[in-house]
């Protein structure tokens, strides 16, 4: 049989999502924890999909973002109330970010190094990504800014959101 019609892939820490097409999201694993693999009923009409550690996300074309997840002890499947003009999502371990039309960050989930916590003053941003394992360790966040510049923030025990000093012109 297979998967067909596959547009954009995604893999987390034991979490692998395909998004087709017809704007559906299948996802596989070995379900641990309990529900990663369960897409939400009825969700369609989505454009982007990221996969975390352990939880899943996607992006709706009507710019608003889906979360779901078999452990959500972090909040990182608790999408924001509110949220809308939604253009990409990021998730790294228990982590999930979204970046806003206007250039804004926004993100939930796991904070204790202050991994949600974006840097006050953070925009024009037009690219976001996450990283870490499951239980935040590690757990980091990037912004590319317009101007080719990049804003790290949250645990820095490997030097992961120390920017290399001169970094610029960055495209992706």
């Amino acid at each position: 049989a297979g998967l067909n019609n596959v547009i954009d892939i995604a893999a987390g820490w034991t979490l692998s999502l395909a998004l087709k097409a017809d704007g559906t999201v299948v996802a596989w694993g070995p379900d641990s924890p309990v529900g990663q693999t369960s897409v939400p009923a009825g969700l369609t009409g989505v454009v982007a999909i990221a996969a975390g550690g352990g939880h899943g996300l996607a992006l709706k074309a009507d710019g608003t973002v889906v979360a779901w997840s078999g452990n959500n002890q972090y909040g990182q499947a608790s999408v924001p109330a509110g949220l809308a003009n939604v253009v990409a999502i990021a998730a790294g371990g228990p982590l999930s970010l979204a970046l806003k039309a206007d250039g804004t960050v926004v993100a939930w989930g796991f904070d204790h190094a202050g991994q949600h916590t974006v840097p006050a003053g953070l925009f024009n941003v037009v690219a976001v990504a996450a990283g870490g394992d499951p239980n935040g360790d590690g757990l980091h966040s990037l912004a590319l800014k317009a101007d080719g510049t990049v804003v790290a923030w949250g645990y820095n025990n490997s030097g992961q959101t120390s920017v290399p000093s001169g970094l610029s012109e960055v495209i992706a």
